[in-house]
């Protein structure tokens, strides 16, 4: 049988993953530009964030609906189904709400491009429920690949100094907590996600956890300034991040095979350090560099050895 992935298919695919990690990289970058270079309150961002991205990514998905609605599996509504309405739910607290809080003070305490790479562990947690939920051992390159992101953690919390802590410890709590969250984000909704489509998904889970949070944190009692520096560091956080970041993301995986999308998909962390360093100046020693490396080049490494996963 003929592959249906033509060259110029995987080259136009490639490029738009590529496009769309940029995009993740730079709404990190703009996430850190609110919170550091203008000091907003992090859970007011993260309510703005969270009510603008869902309301962005339903339209995206009723744009898209009729060519999604063609598939026998998928619903017009998720409201048809109590259980599914409740993973829903589960979902915008426990995998959407504190992985994006924990993002957010993640790079709060430290930077954009140190809060993606350690929420990028959640690929190794991932691996490890999968071989416990399996029952399988993992190969020598998949325990190669968990000791190099104990490393790569190791090296960016200490220095590689033992006993020292190179970030702040706030950082480092938040960091793993969001990974570990990230988990969740990722493992709950598979069901659902397969039934209704990501952006229905994720679009009305951003939405509920953006009110939910907002019920809490009351953002309309600060009073945040309208000037054009406020509003180009939301426009990078909210349109360039989700909206441009979906679409890319969504149009390039379309053309590729689910193992090559998200191979590409992480380079998200490697963007985000890059824009991190050339766009705000944050400075990183050689010892980060060396921790990005090993985490990143783990997350790489399974993400190869993805058929123990699925």
């Amino acid at each position: 049988m003929k592959s249906h992935f033509t060259p110029h298919k995987d080259i136009t695919g490639t490029l738009s993953i590529l496009l769309a990690t940029l995009c993740w990289g730079f709404s990190g970058c703009s996430g850190q530009y609110l919170l550091h270079d203008l000091a907003l309150p992090t859970p007011v961002v993260l309510c703005i964030r969270q009510i603008s991205a869902g309301i962005i990514l339903i339209a995206l998905d009723l744009l898209f609906r009729k060519s999604t609605q063609r598939h026998a599996s998928c619903r017009s509504s998720i409201r048809t189904s109590k259980k599914d309405l409740l993973i829903l739910i589960f979902f915008a607290i426990f995998g959407i709400c504190l992985t994006q809080y924990t993002f957010f003070m993640a790079i709060y305490y430290s930077d954009s491009g140190t809060a993606t790479v350690l929420q990028y562990l959640s690929t190794i947690l991932i691996f490890l429920v999968t071989c416990v939920r399996t029952k399988t051992l993992p190969t020598k390159t998949e325990s190669a690949a968990v000791l190099a992101a104990v490393a790569g953690t190791f090296l960016i919390s200490t220095g590689g100094w033992p006993g020292n802590l190179a970030i702040s410890g706030y950082a480092l709590l938040f960091g793993v907590i969001c990974a570990i969250s990230y988990s969740t984000y990722t493992l709950i909704p598979g069901r659902i996600v397969r039934t209704y489509g990501a952006k229905y998904v994720v679009g009305r889970g951003m939405l509920i956890s953006g009110i939910l949070l907002s019920l809490f944190v009351r953002p309309w009692t600060y009073e945040i300034p309208l000037s054009s520096e406020v509003n180009l560091g939301f426009c990078g956080l909210i349109l360039v991040g989700t909206a441009a970041g979906s679409t890319f993301y969504h149009f390039g995986a379309s053309l590729l095979s689910p193992v090559k999308a998200g191979t590409l998909a992480n380079f998200d962390p490697v963007s985000s350090v890059l824009l991190t360093a050339l766009l705000l100046g944050t400075t990183f020693t050689a010892t980060d560099l060396a921790g990005f490396f090993c985490i990143i080049g783990a997350v790489f490494l399974l993400q190869l050895c993805r058929g123990r996963l699925t």
